[in-house]
């Protein structure tokens, strides 16, 4: 009787620690599904918003070019997060903006800091649209790759005038 009280105890004691084991993989199981999902909502929702600041840049971008459409083009890089103004080539503007690009000691004959005002406004309108981070660039006539020009968060950063 005794060795099969024994058996039983240890059949008993197998099954309590086979039960322990197994409930501790459900709930090592079920801590990874919920750390999982949480993944997979966070990474959901991330995408979503990475999506609608896309929208919001899309939408800014057109909504500055038709502002500018006048003077010339807005592009937005995603990238960079910077919005470049592109002036036409044909306009008074651009002729003067070339003129100061050529010789940035005729910017204040020109005008040059009411110009680049507005610019800052712009840049400073770009902030309330958005987290602090973006750029808006004016572009040059002659060297559509250089950067006369260019305000981040509404204050100045560079300036072919100094």
């Amino acid at each position: 009787m005794p060795s099969a009280i024994q058996k039983i105890q240890k059949n008993n004691d197998a099954q309590i620690n086979s039960n322990k084991l197994t409930k501790s993989q459900q709930a090592h199981s079920q801590s990874n599904l919920e750390n999982g999902s949480t993944t997979v909502i966070s990474d959901a929702t991330t995408k979503q918003q990475q999506e609608q600041l896309k929208l919001k840049e899309q939408e800014l971008t057109q909504k500055l070019d038709t502002a500018y459409s006048k003077i010339g083009d807005v592009t937005f890089n995603t990238d960079a997060k910077t919005f470049q103004l592109k002036l036409y080539t044909d306009s008074d503007l651009s002729k003067s903006v070339a003129q100061i690009e050529t010789d940035p000691s005729l910017a204040e004959e020109a005008h040059w800091s009411n110009f680049t005002d507005s610019l800052l406004k712009t840049s400073k309108n770009i902030k309330k649209s958005f987290k602090a981070g973006y750029t808006f660039e004016l572009m040059g006539v002659n060297d559509s790759n250089k950067v006369l020009f260019a305000a981040k968060d509404g204050a100045e950063i560079s300036s072919i005038t100094k």
